[in-house]
């Protein structure tokens, strides 16, 4: 993901910090805390190449920046994806997600969609039912929002026993076809 000086018509209005130096004495102040945390410079001086473990892990760093008075552009983000033995790898996740029978098509649907592999599934003969799936990790992004559209949940109202979504490990295989 990139955090740049935001160069919006409406730039400077909500933040104080808005230059890039002042963005980036905050990315190396971040980065002695958070260790899975990466900042690159780039060739353009208002822009920082920012890697974490995720979505979650950026939004956070976004929003606490955003708090203590910051003002950025930020980019959509990527997978990183690593060069292994002269062939093209990326990060594939196992997730476990615990739904509704009536949603199952659906959000089987929807993962299948973005590459996911069913390994398995099981019904708790309470009306839901777990599946474990092996997913791209470029598959998740954005899932989490069109997961909750399409089980007609709303966020603030999800008692932790009635959704679980675990990402147990990351590993490397060949990039697949391209979407």
């Amino acid at each position: 993901m990139f955090f740049c000086v935001n160069t919006s018509p409406f730039c400077g209005k909500e933040g104080k910090f808005v230059t890039s130096r002042q963005i980036l004495d905050r990315l190396n102040k971040e980065l002695v805390h958070n260790v899975a945390l990466r900042v690159e410079e780039t060739e353009d001086a208002d822009a920082f190449r920012v890697s974490g473990r995720g979505e979650l892990h950026l939004s956070v760093l976004i929003e606490n920046m955003r708090r203590e008075g910051f003002e950025l552009a930020v980019s959509r983000p990527k997978v990183i994806f690593r060069e292994i033995d002269g062939r093209k790898q990326e990060p594939y996740e196992n997730v476990t997600l615990d739904v509704e029978e009536q949603h199952q098509g659906s959000v089987m649907q929807a993962l299948g969609e973005r590459k996911g592999d069913l390994k398995n599934m099981n019904p708790d003969g309470k009306g839901r039912v777990r599946l474990d799936y092996v997913i791209p990790s470029r598959g998740l992004i954005g899932f989490r929002s069109e997961f909750m559209t399409m089980t007609l949940v709303p966020v603030c109202c999800i008692p932790p026993s009635a959704i679980t979504t675990i990402f147990v490990r990351v590993k490397w295989a060949s990039v697949r076809t391209a979407y």
